[in-house]
Formats: C-alpha cells, structure tokens, sequence
C-alpha cells in the first residue's frame, strides 16, 4: 500500500469513525421503528411461507454483489430463530468466502484489478505466505471498506485460502452472532438478548479499535 502522510492519515481514521458512528445511530434508531411499529402478527405469517434455502442462498450470493450482509443476518434470527439464523448464517457466510475467493482468484482477476488501480492502494502479492495474516488482518478491520471489496482484495492479493477463510470468518462471525441475536429479539421484543447483543456488538468494536490503535502506534515508532 502507498504510504500516506499523518495528516492525511488523520483525516481518514476521523471520517471512518464518523461513518461508523452514523452506521451505529442509524442502526439504533432503525432497531427502535422496528420494536415499536413491528406487524407481529403479519411478519409471523410471512415467516411461515419464508424458505429457508432461497434465502440463505441469497446470503450466499447477493452479498459477493455488493449487496450488504448485515441486514440477512438480523432478517434470518428474527425469520428463523436463534439456532436456524445462526447455522444457516455460517453455512451462507462460508460460502460467500468461497464464492469471493473464487471470483478474486477467476478470469475477472484482471478486470478487479483495474477497478482497485483508481484507488491509492496497490495489491500486494503474498503468494509465499509471509506477511499475509498481519495483512488479513489490516483489511478486514479497516473501517468504512465494504466487506466484498475486503475479500476480493484478499484473494487477488494471494493471500492463503486458509487465512483468509479463518480470518473473515472469525470477523466476520463475531457479528453475525449479535446481529441474528438482535433480529430474534426486536421481533419478540426481548429486550434482555437485545441488550446482550448490543454489548456484544459494542465489545467487538472496542476490541477492533484497541487493536488498529496499537497497530498505528507501532508503525508510527518504527
């Protein structure tokens, strides 16, 4: 990656967590609509007719599009329950790294690789393996990145299919489990594991944030 100055490095960090903190609010006060104008009884009847491979298959899929993971994963706790949403959750968010692994490593490689070249990074290349978990790391915790870019950058970046697989998974897991806990509890207004969630989603972001602050001050001293 091109080195950027310390201002200009300041002035990214500021806006990513601006971006993260209007994410959060807006999560609030969409969790907030939902507890208070939730149709029980109408999302009950869709969930009877809701099927339950069609939509982790979505899952799967849509998200290597563009399309953002985080709503499918409060849609499926609040659709299927704990248990089904968290299992059909891993099963889907396995085979969107695959899928995206795929596609990074394909004939389209070149095609992302343009698209990456109007940006102020370059691709690395860790085909020996040195370096690649730090880097797996760095990208996966950087903020305001959406998560396809994230894994398409890993793959075209040679990184390990295995620390790349460990290492999104882990991440990214972390919040599937609070964000499908959330989605069963704003539908049946259980406002102890919505709680649960929310810390849990909030230790998880303080943990990402202690983490990156030790990495920048590291670099900083090197």
């Amino acid at each position: 990656m091109r080195s950027a100055s310390p201002k200009h490095h300041r002035r990214s960090t500021v806006i990513s967590w601006v971006r993260r903190a209007l994410g959060a609010i807006a999560l609030l006060v969409l969790g907030a609509v939902l507890w208070h104008a939730w149709d029980h009884q109408a999302f009950i009847a869709w969930r009877e007719d809701a099927g339950v491979v069609p939509f982790f298959l979505a899952m799967a899929l849509l998200p290597a599009l563009g399309v953002p993971i985080t709503p499918f994963f409060i849609v499926a706790g609040a659709t299927f329950g704990t248990l089904v949403g968290l299992a059909g959750s891993a099963v889907a968010l396995c085979g969107n790294l695959l899928f995206c692994y795929w596609i990074a490593r394909s004939g389209l490689r070149p095609w992302l690789a343009r698209l990456l070249e109007r940006t102020r990074y370059d691709i690395p290349d860790f085909e020996e393996g040195t370096g690649a978990l730090r880097f797996a790391l760095l990208v996966k915790l950087a903020p305001g990145v959406p998560l396809f870019i994230k894994h398409y950058l890993l793959g075209m970046a040679s990184v390990p299919f295995w620390i790349y697989f460990a290492v999104s998974g882990t991440i990214t897991g972390l919040y599937a489990v609070a964000f499908v806990v959330l989605g069963e509890s704003l539908l049946e207004h259980d406002l102890g594991n919505g709680t649960l969630a929310l810390a849990g989603l909030a230790a998880v972001a303080l943990a990402i944030y202690l983490w990156r602050r030790r990495m920048t001050t590291r670099q900083d001293s090197e």
